[in-house]
């Protein structure tokens, strides 16, 4: 089943940084979807959550040398990115 989750993520230097997150998660199995917001440091991933789940996609965030954490909905995301 498709499943999409918020996130923050902290450590996002420039306005690179977001596409790098979204083209390294979409190579992710399993990942449909990815958004995110250099300014709010927040976004969201689509999933099937038969394949992947939350903490594989944030360990890969992590990799990446940002700090990355699951909000349960998108306004707790921008709340806690400000």
């Amino acid at each position: 089943m498709q499943e999409t989750v918020y996130i923050t993520i902290t450590g996002m230097h420039c306005p690179d940084c977001p596409k790098k997150v979204e083209r390294s998660l979409t190579k992710l199995n399993g990942v449909t979807e990815v958004n995110i917001n250099y300014q709010t440091e927040s976004g969201n991933v689509t999933f099937h959550n038969q394949v992947t789940n939350i903490a594989e996609i944030i360990n890969r965030i992590k990799k990446m040398g940002f700090e990355a954490k699951f909000v349960r909905d998108e306004s707790e995301a921008t709340i806690q990115s400000n």
